[in-house]
C-alpha cells in the first residue's frame, strides 16, 4: 500500500508540477521546519536530535499530498566540515519529474543541508555554513537518498571587537567591530544535457568598515565618515558554473575558486 502511494506521489497531479526547465524549486516551509515541494505532494523535515549536542542523522520524508501519514526515514550521509547544526536549505534542483511515457526513471531531484559552525571571541563571534546537496529519488521499487554531490560555502557573518579603550572609540567614530560577511545563491546555470542541471554558484562578501581586512591588524585604525560604509571585496565576490562529473559523482566548478576562508570560517 505504501509503495502503490509512493509511486503516486511520482506522478502528475491536478496541482501544478515544478517545471523542470525551471531547475529550481522553492520548498514551502511551515512552523515546525518542514519543507515541501509547492503542490505539498512531498515533504522533508530534520528531526529533532534527543541531545542537544548530537546532530540530526535522518532526512524524513513524507507524502501528505498522497493521503498517506506514514514516513521514509532515510538516513544521512556524512557531511565534512563537523557541522555543529544542520537546517534544510529552502530550494530542491529539479531533476526529472519521474512521468516521462515510458521512461523507466523515477522521479529524482536534490536536496540540500546546510551544515552551521559557530564561534565566540572576546568581545564578538562569529558563524559560517556549508550547503550540501544530496541526490533524492524514488524509482518504481525504491526511495533512497543517494551520495553528496555538491559541498560549497554558503553564508558566513563575523564581528571582531576592534575598540579597547575610549581612544578607540573617538579614533573608530563609535564603529567598536569589525563585520565581515559572506552569502552565496545558487541559480539555473546553461543547459549542456549533463546527467544532472548545471548550476550557477554566486558569491558575495563584504566587509565593514571598508577599510577593515580580517588578514590585517586593524587596531589603532583612525576612520574618516566615508569609512562607515560596506566595502565589497570583487576577488571573494565571483560568478561560477558548476558541471556534474559522471567520474567523480560530484559537481565541479568550471574554475577554480579563490580562497575566502577569511569570510567563511568563523
Amino acid at each position: 500500500m505504501l509503495l502503490t502511494m509512493l509511486l503516486a506521489a511520482a506522478q502528475p497531479m491536478t496541482d501544478p508540477a515544478p517545471d523542470p526547465s525551471v531547475g529550481l524549486v522553492d520548498l514551502v516551509a511551515d512552523a515546525s521546519g518542514t519543507h515541501c515541494l509547492p503542490d505539498g505532494r512531498i515533504c522533508f523535515a530534520l528531526p529533532d536530535a534527543t541531545d542537544a549536542d548530537t546532530l540530526p542523522a535522518n532526512l524524513v520524508v513524507s507524502f501528505p499530498g498522497s493521503g498517506d501519514d506514514e514516513k521514509t526515514v532515510l538516513p544521512l550521509p556524512a557531511l565534512a566540515g563537523e557541522p555543529q547544526a544542520l537546517r534544510l536549505w529552502s530550494h530542491a534542483v529539479w531533476v526529472r519529474g519521474g512521468d516521462e511515457a515510458g521512461s523507466g526513471e523515477g522521479l529524482e531531484m536534490l536536496v540540500g543541508v546546510i551544515g552551521e559552525q559557530h564561534a565566540m571571541y572576546s568581545g564578538g563571534g562569529g558563524s559560517g555554513s556549508r550547503l550540501h546537496l544530496l541526490r533524492f529519488g524514488m524509482a518504481p521499487h525504491a526511495i533512497g537518498l543517494g551520495g553528496e554531490v555538491l559541498d560549497v560555502a554558503w553564508d558566513s557573518s563575523l564581528m571582531i571587537r576592534a575598540c579597547f579603550s575610549e581612544q578607540d572609540a573617538k579614533d573608530r567614530l563609535d564603529a567598536c567591530h569589525d563585520e565581515y560577511e559572506y552569502k552565496a545563491v545558487l541559480k539555473p546555470g546553461p543547459d549542456d544535457g549533463g546527467e544532472l542541471p548545471s548550476l550557477t554558484y554566486r558569491s558575495f562578501a563584504t566587509a565593514y568598515p571598508q577599510t577593515s581586512r580580517r588578514s590585517e591588524d586593524n587596531s589603532g585604525q583612525k576612520l574618516k565618515p566615508s569609512d562607515l560604509a560596506e566595502w565589497k571585496d570583487p576577488e571573494c565576490s565571483y560568478e561560477r558554473v558548476l558541471r556534474f562529473n559522471n567520474a567523480t559523482g560530484r559537481y565541479e566548478m568550471d574554475r577554480p575558486a579563490p580562497d575566502c576562508s577569511v569570510y567563511t570560517e568563523p
